[in-house]
């Protein structure tokens, strides 16, 4: 299994050898958007073609007769060398129905289907959920699945935190909370009547209803809830209390010394994310007196200083940074 920076990276050699790869993985949990990215980031045009929605003959395309013969008509979603260096991204692949699945033979081994034929500088991936995450997905033919070079994604904590904080701009809130109780940030239920259930996606869903900052009460509780699932939501709510009660930032920074630490590890997750959010040169020196007191445990400040790193990138030069990671160089590692 591979964690999502570790496939941006088998992508990256893979697109190059132009070898179709299909990406299995749990639902909501990126592969749609990291192949996206890593297409981008190649310059690759990404053709995203649902699988689910196709029949048999969208593939082969329209016949129409000149001259008395039969000529099929491609699809318009098929890449044509107009398109330059592209990825045909076959996505929710095994939601499709077994005659779609049959049809998609030969387009992937012999990248032709009837008189059409795919251009070199397009590269194939395929991506879908596992069958036993009850997301419609149907068991891949194996004579399918043999001419893909098959790849399993998982969740990974590390990877999400930087994406949330870099590209994601989760809101921080969010963040500490996964931080705080990193096992929800994929929690599929077993219970088959839930619909609401946590995942990266959803934790996205849920930092956008709160940035959205919609009455506090019932109302934003029942969207966390039905957003990320009853056990996970109401956790959730409970952090954001706490949070919401936290004291004002500037006083910390204020007295950085002898502000009180309390031993609530969810409200010291909430402080510090705060304080990473807040960074600047001018204050990153009070904020490393306050997590570097011994009241407080080295893994806030790792994690406020790492997060500080990928959120303001110059702050990393400051003499007060760079003194702070010689003295803790065996943890930032």
């Amino acid at each position: 299994m591979l964690r999502p920076k570790e496939l941006e990276k088998t992508l990256e050699t893979v697109i190059g050898l132009n070898q179709p790869v299909y990406i299995e993985g749990g639902a909501g949990i990126g592969k749609s958007e990291i192949i996206t990215k890593v297409g981008e980031n190649l310059g690759y045009k990404v053709i995203d073609v649902r699988v689910s929605l196709l029949d048999p003959v969208d593939l082969r395309g329209v016949p129409s007769v000149e001259n008395g013969v039969t000529k099929w008509n491609p699809p318009v979603f098929l890449p044509t060398e107009a398109d330059g260096k592209s990825i045909l991204f076959l996505d929710e692949l095994v939601h499709g129905s077994p005659s779609v699945q049959k049809a998609l033979f030969q387009l992937i081994k012999d990248r032709r289907i009837g008189e059409y034929i795919m251009p070199k500088d397009t590269v194939i991936i395929g991506a879908g959920n596992r069958v036993s995450d009850r997301a419609g997905a149907n068991q891949m033919n194996s004579a399918l699945a043999n001419r893909f070079i098959n790849l399993e994604l998982e969740v990974n904590e590390n990877d999400w935190y930087e994406w949330a904080i870099t590209e994601g701009k989760i809101d921080p809130n969010v963040i500490a909370f996964i931080r705080y109780r990193p096992e929800l940030l994929y929690d599929f239920p077993e219970d088959t009547r839930s619909k609401a259930w946590a995942s990266p996606r959803t934790w996205e869903f849920a930092s956008n209803i709160i940035k959205a900052n919609p009455e506090k009460g019932k109302i934003e509780e029942e969207l966390i809830k039905g957003t990320v699932g009853d056990g996970a939501g109401t956790e959730f709510i409970g952090f954001m209390k706490t949070a919401r009660e936290l004291p004002d930032i500037k006083e910390i920074l204020k007295k950085p010394k002898t502000y009180p630490i309390g031993d609530n590890p969810a409200v010291n997750y909430a402080i510090t994310g705060a304080l990473a959010n807040r960074a600047t040169a001018n204050n990153i020196g009070d904020i490393i007196t306050f997590i570097t007191r011994e009241e407080m445990s080295q893994e806030f400040a790792v994690i406020t200083m790492r997060d500080i790193a990928m959120l303001y990138p110059q702050l990393t030069k400051t003499k007060e940074y760079i003194k702070f990671a010689q003295d803790f160089k065996d943890l930032l590692s």
